[in-house]
């Protein structure tokens, strides 16, 4: 399996970046006993260094197939996590006995500092809650993108500007409710519209002013996202308008 889905989210304090194999979600009940989850943590040789060198960038890319290797079939690499110089691994695996190859890598590994722990995990708690996005965070990584692609068309993205979220409801009740939550939230209310033949077929929009940076739309958006999801709402898009960068001539 490998269906890697990459986003930001804020992780201790600090904005992380997770990676995880979304093709597990569900199949796990299918596999047998992959309950013991063992998770290696990755650092510089001087652990006090603020970030990797180059050199052990490249040996941190080798870490999680070395893993696989020795795990073999009776591993699953689900994910990791990237905050600070720090880069986490999980696995799950249907052998508890693996974590002793697992440490003997650890061990002997000269061009990164390597630990490694086990936890018996019967739910899969730590991918299930930890590394599985919801749609906030789904969202993150759509907000992402949206805002490279303007960028890469020379939006002045540090701009601010009107920022409009659309957002779907099965009822004209539920997207009401929500439109009066949301202006006690601060966004402004704009039109709304039905269109029948979708599956949640009443639109409302909001929208507030902001900056086209991550941190900024991705607040704007999880917002909105928790405040329609009691009511069965969705985010369906976002959108703003384009404020072209404009350059000063020495």
């Amino acid at each position: 399996m490998s269906n890697f889905f990459r986003y930001n989210w804020e992780l201790h304090g600090q904005t992380a970046r997770f990676l995880v194999d979304l093709d597990y979600a569900g199949k796990f009940d299918l596999m047998g006993d992959f309950i013991t989850l063992i998770h290696v943590t990755c650092l510089p040789v001087d652990p006090s260094q603020p970030e990797f060198s180059r050199r052990e960038r490249a040996r941190l890319e080798t870490v999680a197939p070395r893993c696989m290797e020795i795990l073999g079939q009776s591993g699953a690499y689900v994910g990791a996590i990237d905050i600070g110089p720090q880069r986490k691994l999980y696995f799950y695996v249907s052998d508890a006995r693996l974590l002793v190859p697992v440490f003997d890598l650890c061990s002997n590994e000269k061009g990164l500092t390597l630990t490694c722990a086990r936890a018996d995990e019967p739910h899969r708690q730590t991918y299930y809650r930890l590394l599985m996005p919801d749609e906030a965070k789904k969202q993150s990584a759509a907000n992402e993108a949206y805002i490279a692609e303007l960028r890469q068309r020379g939006d002045d993205t540090a701009a601010y500007r009107r920022i409009n979220l659309h957002l779907r409801f099965p009822t004209i009740f539920a997207a009401s409710a929500f439109l009066r939550e949301a202006k006690e939230a601060g966004f402004a209310l704009g039109r709304d519209s039905y269109t029948p033949e979708q599956e949640l077929p009443h639109e409302a929009t909001v929208h507030a002013v902001g900056r086209l940076l991550w941190n900024d739309v991705t607040a704007l958006t999880t917002r909105a996202i928790r405040l329609a999801e009691p009511y069965g709402g969705v985010l369906n898009s976002v959108d703003s308008a384009f404020v072209e960068r404009r350059f000063s001539r020495a």
